[in-house]
């Protein structure tokens, strides 16, 4: 990973270097997260389509992933599910979560596991944007 090193401006990562695993079972919320990370920058995305094979993708990686953008109801395991088998071997694994379902229990479970960010659905490209950007605080 690299950054920018200029005096006058933050530090900013280079997101064309990271990899970032979309775990998304919708096709076009998956599109949408996809296309939303690329006009950021990032181009090594991975997508998965459900929690369990997202869990195999990471590790099939070795954790060499600096984002994850989870579903919340995926089959296999779910994106709760997969963000507390994350945190147990990653804990500072970057960590968004979408979901249709944005109540008060959701938002504190995932909170509880140590979700970075949390986006409801539908959501807008921009949207996305501003929590990673929040994320890598930039």
């Amino acid at each position: 990973m690299s950054f920018t090193t200029d005096q006058t401006t933050p530090l900013r990562p280079n997101f064309a270097e990271f990899q970032v695993i979309v775990a998304e079972d919708e096709p076009m919320a998956a599109k949408l997260a996809q296309g939303a990370l690329k006009l950021m920058g990032f181009r090594r995305i991975f997508h998965a389509t459900d929690g369990l094979k997202a869990l195999k993708l990471l590790k099939e990686l070795d954790g060499d992933v600096q984002l994850i953008v989870s579903d919340w109801n995926m089959p296999a395991i779910n994106g709760l599910e997969f963000l507390k088998a994350v945190r147990k071997i990653f804990p500072k694994m970057r960590f968004v979560m979408l979901t249709g379902n944005a109540n008060r229990e959701f938002v504190m479970a995932a909170r509880k596991y140590g979700v970075d960010a949390y986006i409801a659905k539908p959501f807008t490209p921009d949207q996305l944007k501003q929590k990673v950007e929040a994320i890598f605080r930039l």
